[in-house]
């Protein structure tokens, strides 16, 4: 029979093993819950009078738009009254509790640019486009455009942004302007203007455009100064066309990152764009519009041109097109298997079927940068009950970051499946 004494101690050995085994899961537990992914959720055209309740619900950050119109309305002129109104809206997201995602919006120019003779942009059909400056081969344009943000910081502070956006087209994202809506212009490529077509090296053309390849040579022709052209030749103005836009985001990037700022730089990228063995058959019909001629002169062959993104590690590839529609099936998200496939080989016919968000999420983790992500908004494809489930479920896939619902104001209108409560109980659900 054992003595009493020595069952008591036993009794303490396993209590004291015991509380150790709990301390240690309990350890893991908060290791696990630190790894925890974080997503932010925002909302697009924040309202500041609605920030103190948006954040209640999850909501952690505000989306601040500035126009260039209004904020510079003559050369050299800045209107003190608005900016004192941008600071005053900063300090009420900020006591609000939200971060803020400012665009400094160069698709909202001035009158006064197109003062400047190379401002617009010219498509090879002699149309030209204004309502976003052409920073992408006017060098003067870029001028105005450092000075602007130059004094945007002096102002506000670049430092009290969690995130900046970047982009060149009428919608401030990764793309040239629309096809002209003309018959002709359907086919529209955005690179006649006299900076563009020159190969003078004293030209307006900013130093980190090189020059045009086959200056003079539209878009169809099979002849260039006498010669047949080869597909070689094709395939070299396009690359050139779409280096000319990725360095124009890169030259963004590095106006951002001399003036210190370090926080995130999110670049814009719309749809689904061209894919691999679609840009290979339009190259080989020498760009003469029977391919996707609304979007080859857009430069959306992102699988090329994101691959010419240099810069700040802290850049992220944002997919505009959540909930688009897109897909078959739609709407689909990201799967584990997406790893093995070739995404870059034209003949991959799998790739076709992916949805917007997803081809864009595997390019942008191709490259190596992090994924963001902007459902696509009603104008695009109209809400519906369950789309905020849909988008939470194509975020968590495919590895996205952030989330920025568009608008905030179809929070409160009664649009399907994206009201206030709708929103928090994603949030609710994966933070």
């Amino acid at each position: 029979m054992k003595h009493p004494a020595g069952l008591t101690q036993r009794h303490w050995w396993f209590a004291g093993a015991l509380a150790v085994i709990l301390a240690l899961l309990a350890s893991m537990a908060l290791l696990q819950a630190d790894e925890k992914e974080e997503y932010h959720f925002g909302t697009l055209l924040t309202d500041h009078e609605r920030a103190p309740r948006e954040y209640e619900i999850g909501i952690r950050l505000a989306h601040l738009e500035v126009r260039w119109d209004r904020f510079e309305p003559h050369d050299d002129a800045f209107d003190q009254a608005y900016i004192d109104r941008l600071r005053d809206t900063i300090r009420e997201f900020e006591e609000a509790g939200l971060e803020i995602e400012v665009g400094i919006t160069l698709h909202s120019p001035p009158g006064w640019l197109r003062e400047h003779p190379d401002s617009d942009f010219v498509n090879q059909y002699g149309d030209h486009f204004t309502d976003a400056p052409n920073v992408v081969f006017s060098q003067s344009v870029r001028r105005e455009v450092q000075e602007y943000i130059k004094k945007f910081n002096s102002e506000l502070g670049l430092h009290n942004f969690w995130a900046v956006r970047i982009g060149v087209s009428e919608t401030g994202e990764f793309t040239y302007p629309p096809a002209d809506p003309g018959e002709e212009g359907n086919n529209s490529f955005w690179a006649f203007d006299g900076n563009a077509q020159s190969t003078a090296g004293d030209s307006g053309r900013p130093p980190d455009i090189p020059p045009n390849p086959l200056p003079g040579w539209e878009p169809g022709d099979r002849t260039y100064q006498g010669r047949n052209v080869e597909r070689a030749d094709v395939a070299a103005w396009s690359d050139w066309y779409l280096q000319a836009i990725a360095q124009t985001v890169n030259w963004q990037i590095s106006q951002y990152t001399s003036l210190g700022y370090q926080g995130r730089m999110k670049i814009l990228v719309p749809g689904t764009g061209v894919r691999p063995g679609e840009h290979e058959s339009a190259v080989n019909s020498y760009l003469d519009g029977t391919v996707l001629p609304d979007l080859m002169g857009r430069g959306v062959s992102y699988y090329k041109s994101l691959s010419y993104i240099r810069g700040s590690e802290n850049i992220e590839i944002v997919s505009t097109s959540l909930v688009d529609g897109s897909g078959d099936p739609s709407n689909q998200g990201c799967a584990p298997s997406d790893e093995e496939q070739d995404i870059l080989d034209p003949s991959n016919a799998v790739v076709g079927d992916w949805s917007s968000v997803r081809w864009i999420a595997n390019l942008a983790r191709y490259y190596g940068f992090d994924i963001g992500g902007e459902s696509s908004g009603p104008q695009i494809r109209p809400y519906y009950d369950g789309v905020m489930d849909d988008a939470a479920r194509q975020m968590t896939s495919c590895g996205l970051k952030d989330l920025m619902w568009a608008f905030d104001k179809n929070l409160y209108d009664g649009t399907p499946g994206s009201s206030l409560q709708e929103y928090g109980a994603v949030i609710d659900r994966l933070n």
